[in-house]
């Protein structure tokens, strides 16, 4: 037994504290064990006609690493295209003033960052051919082969987006042959409400939606939201922080219904997430916080351990849940246009850039154990994760050419740091470490400007972000030694191959 640990079970053998708390934790890395490729589609975000395409904006985006835009964003009803004024949305009568209300801008944006297009379809007051004829614009201005949800969330009961489930199948039935006739090559999918709708508000539709519509279906579009919180009590960020764990659950859950359902083309059905987030909104979830960045960082390494195909943050621009806040103003009598101050930047954008910056493109075998846990539990119990959750999660990748090795850790304790111990197999690491660290002051602590009314704005004289990567350096790294995570962190070690 190792001094440090013969050390640690005589103190809690004196004190009375739990052995679990006083052993330390432990995080072994199987350098040569591959799991999966990092899906590069797993860095979306939303995009709609109201948000602003800026240089500053654009350099955000880059920094952020982002990917994959969905278009436009959650909005399936509401609007027409005029294609014969070149490709403008239509609303109430008056052509949109926004940049982005074109799609043409929307693909420059795309190309500028080397990113994708995903389109959300049009479903009500619109038919087939409308979508057709959509799907065959996008594929004249080079953006043929895309992927294609037909609607947004329509399985609310009491929704103005709602359709029955033998409604909402028959719509598809209708829809996906005129599309696939305009471009062959895209991809159809179909929504899903998920456990939250499967098994308790109408149970079995997403069996039977998928049953019916098998023939057309490329993929199901799930939205993930966790960490919802009762008004009356404030921000639980312990919930926010746990609700990654449930992505594993909802991957084989899916997974079963899509091989019951669908036999014939369960290989080939992908799982997508286009819209994810901690809590989306401030009466059901608050502002964006260090904990939904921590939920993040370890939601997106769940995402590419168990097979998400793709996934879009909610959503690149908004006061309340954006990447970063304010917006473009896209008709003349709406609110006019608040830019971007430059400045504020939410916490989950600097998860995503971990992820996408300083994470390799392979995922290799890493676990994490002695990490102690804490309990969660609620009464939504098909939206929040229920049970014990780890203070400590990780993530190991590697580089293509095996050169480089990357460890993120979660340390979700809000207050105490977790002293591990690192045992890499596989690859030999130099004792010089890269190291970013994504912290604040707190676990609830924001970026955001609250002091002011209304909250949740781009005022342009917000105060210089309090949750941010730090970057800094750890000399001591080899085949089993000892680091230390900071509390309520995600942190990121970046290793080199010995010799190279």
């Amino acid at each position: 037994m190792k001094p440090i640990r013969k050390a640690l079970i005589l103190a809690a053998s004196m004190t009375g504290i739990q052995l679990i708390a006083a052993i330390q934790p432990e995080i072994f890395i199987e350098a040569q064990t591959d799991l999966a490729k990092v899906p590069r589609r797993l860095f979306g975000t939303n995009l709609r006609p109201n948000m602003q395409d800026t240089p500053a904006i654009r350099a955000f985006l880059k920094e952020t690493g982002i990917t994959l835009f969905r278009y436009p964003d959650s909005i399936d009803q509401g609007y027409t295209w005029d294609w014969e004024a070149g490709g403008v949305m239509v609303r109430k009568g008056r052509q949109m003033v926004s940049p982005l209300a074109r799609p043409d801008n929307a693909i420059a944006l795309a190309k500028a960052l080397n990113a994708e297009l995903f389109f959300t379809t049009a479903i009500h007051g619109t038919t087939p051919a409308d979508a057709a004829r959509w799907v065959a614009e996008m594929k004249k201005r080079g953006a043929g082969g895309s992927y294609w949800c037909l609607g947004n969330e329509p399985y609310f009961k009491g929704a103005r987006d709602y359709l029955s489930r033998e409604a909402y199948a028959d719509l598809v039935n209708r829809f996906a042959p005129a599309m696939k006739q305009a471009d062959p090559n895209i991809k159809i999918g179909i929504a899903w409400g998920g456990p939250y709708i499967e098994e308790q508000t109408d149970p079995g539709r997403d069996s039977f939606v998928l049953r019916a519509t098998q023939r057309w279906v490329d993929f199901v579009d799930f939205h993930f939201y966790t960490g919802r919180w009762e008004e009356k009590d404030g921000i639980n960020a312990r919930r926010i922080m746990a609700g990654s764990l449930l992505v594993k659950d909802r991957m084989n859950q899916f997974r079963q219904i899509i091989q019951r359902e669908a036999p014939e083309k369960a290989a080939q059905i992908e799982i997508h997430i286009w819209e994810w987030n901690g809590p989306p909104w401030p009466k059901v979830g608050g502002i964006q916080t260090l904990a939904t960045a921590i939920f993040a960082a370890d939601a997106i390494g769940e995402m590419a351990r168990n097979g998400v195909h793709a996934a879009i943050q909610y959503n690149l621009q908004e006061h309340a849940c954006g990447l970063i806040p304010g917006w473009e103003q896209d008709d003349p009598t709406t609110w006019p246009t608040e830019p971007w101050n430059g400045r504020t930047v939410r916490p989950i954008a600097c998860a995503l850039q971990l992820w996408t910056h300083q994470m390799g493109p392979i995922m290799v075998h890493a676990r994490a154990t002695n990490t102690g846990s804490y309990t969660t539990r609620d009464w939504h119990t098909r939206v929040n994760y229920q049970g014990e959750v780890p203070w400590l999660g990780v993530h190991a990748t590697r580089s293509d050419d095996r050169r480089s090795l990357q460890l993120l850790a979660v340390n979700r304790h809000e207050s105490e740091s977790a002293m591990a111990q690192i045992h890499i197999a596989g690859f030999k690491p130099k004792p010089l470490v890269e190291v970013l660290t994504l912290t604040g002051p707190s676990a609830l602590s924001h970026n955001d400007v609250t002091n002011r009314q209304p909250i949740y704005h781009s005022f342009p004289n917000a105060p210089e972000p309090i949750v941010k990567i730090h970057r800094s350096t750890f000399s001591g790294a080899k085949s089993d030694f000892q680091y230390p995570f900071p509390p309520h962190s995600v942190t990121v070690l970046r290793f080199e191959a010995a010799g190279n």
